[in-house]
């Protein structure tokens, strides 16, 4: 508690903008809301200087380096899957029974999808360890490779629209407790306790909206 207590204390105004910004995001896209993208951009470019310069997380500063680029990417894919849905409205007046994946946008994986997701983040992950490895001095070089390649892959599958995506997240983020902690960075571990509550939420607002599109469609 002290040490928390006394990273508080110290913690610039750069880290408190990152850890609301990135609180921020995650709550918008639980909600899914558009605006989620413009502060996961905040985020990332502050929380990259942080993670490089102060916790010499490299793996992880470069993640959000693309999570800056993916911002992008996720804002216009999401604005394109919403003007292409059907208006709600006008499907009621003319008593034409909505399509779930065309309403929602939200798609479930098969097992298919989860071995190719999981098999792909561990080659790239120990790949990933042992170039920075190989280049820098990183600290828990393995360990952090490996989350920053399945925070990628949940990352496109974000945008992608997977529901799955936040079961990923709970995980990733459970690990990172760890990793925040071991790096004595308390204030970016409880951050990530945070989040693993919001990929809970997340995931049920999701399924909801699925349950109610296919109860909808029948």
């Amino acid at each position: 508690m002290e040490q928390l207590l006394g990273q508080i204390y110290a913690t610039e105004l750069v880290e408190w903008i990152a850890t609301g910004t990135a609180l921020i995001y995650v709550w918008l896209a639980a909600r899914d809301n558009n605006w989620c993208w413009f502060f996961a951009a905040v985020s990332a470019l502050l929380w990259a200087y942080q993670s490089f310069i102060v916790y010499r997380l490299v793996s992880d500063a470069l993640l959000q380096g693309f999570y800056f680029v993916m911002a992008g990417v996720g804002l216009f894919r999401w604005h394109r899957s919403r003007a292409t849905r059907p208006d709600h409205r006008m499907l009621d007046a003319v008593a034409i029974q909505p399509a779930s994946e065309t309403e929602t946008a939200i798609f479930q994986m098969n097992w298919r999808e989860h071995a190719v997701t999981i098999g792909l983040g561990l080659v790239v992950g120990l790949l990933l360890g042992y170039a920075v490895g190989a280049i820098a001095t990183a600290t828990q070089t393995y360990l952090d490779a490996i989350t920053t390649s399945f925070s990628i892959i949940a990352t496109f599958l974000l945008i992608w629209r997977r529901l799955e995506n936040w079961l990923y997240w709970i995980v990733i983020d459970a690990v990172y407790v760890y990793i925040y902690l071991r790096s004595g960075a308390v204030l970016f571990a409880l951050l990530m306790v945070l989040y693993v509550a919001m990929a809970i939420y997340g995931y049920f607002q999701w399924r909801s909206s699925v349950h109610r599109s296919h109860e909808a469609a029948r």
